[in-house]
């Protein structure tokens, strides 16, 4: 008895350690902007000290390579996982806390749920103003996809806000550049219009989903957000781990009694 509860629950606790233990290496391009940039300042309202220390970043989608990944789940991540291809992989900033190089090479852990909701419904936003103002989505990875530098520019800029400004984050919740945590200025008017018109598209559009996304995370350097194709195993959360493994011990225990 005492080893077929040492086995049951070791399976549980390494399945749910491997759940987030996905890793993928990617070399950022030189230079590494798929659209080039739109340089803005950004401030904060937030107390000291003041959680920005990239005060004048490049707003756009950057590119990359991805030279190697980790799959520890099956379904979890393959090669039909990248949106485009592991040689034409795009990515935004999730993160203004740390800084990356062009050029770079970085390896980070996936999460599947790291996006915030506000995240999805402003990705879900620019959806659907890029498929002509519609929640018919020819391209449910437009986001990914912006056609220009403003365009790139705006979906950056919104993915920060989304991000910084959350209430989660005792942001204001508001979609707005001048009020809350994230503040930006200095935007290029193709940049300013696009976000005026993502930001507007809220309303009526759906969000994205969040298996059509990850996040790319780094305890040393710039996280990131970038699409993910699904299908892909959903893997029990520890809870459900922990039940499973009880179940077996206690599927094991009716047996030994049945053939005492």
């Amino acid at each position: 008895m005492k080893n077929l509860t040492r086995v049951a629950i070791a399976a549980a606790f390494a399945v749910s350690t491997s759940a987030l233990a996905d890793s993928i290496t990617v070399t950022f391009d030189n230079p590494i902007y798929a659209h080039s940039s739109d340089t803005v300042s950004i401030t904060s309202s937030a107390a000291p000290p003041n959680p920005y220390p990239i005060a004048n970043p490049g707003a756009g989608e950057f590119g990359s390579t991805v030279v190697n990944y980790v799959n520890t789940v099956p379904g979890n991540l393959s090669s039909a996982s990248f949106v485009d291809s592991q040689n034409d992989f795009f990515l935004y900033c999730y993160d203004l806390l740390q800084t990356i190089s062009q050029g770079g090479t970085y390896t980070y852990q996936v999460n599947y749920g790291g996006a915030l909701g506000r995240t999805l419904d402003f990705l879900g936003a620019v959806n659907y103003v890029l498929n002509g103002n519609s929640n018919t989505w020819s391209d449910p990875y437009a986001w990914l996809h912006p056609a220009d530098t403003s365009a790139s520019a705006a979906i950056q800029i919104g993915i920060w806000e989304s991000l910084y400004d959350d209430p989660s984050k005792n942001g204001d919740g508001l979609w707005s550049l001048t009020t809350g945590h994230f503040q930006a200025s200095g935007l290029n008017a193709g940049t300013s219009t696009d976000f005026t018109h993502f930001i507007g598209a809220l309303g009526a559009a759906n969000s994205v989903a969040q298996n059509q996304t990850m996040v790319l995370e780094s305890p040393d350097h710039q996280d990131q957000i970038t699409g993910f194709r699904p299908p892909r195993f959903d893997t029990p959360e520890p809870g459900t781990l922990a039940l499973i493994a009880t179940g077996l011990i206690a599927g094991g225990i009716a047996r030994r009694k049945r053939n005492g």
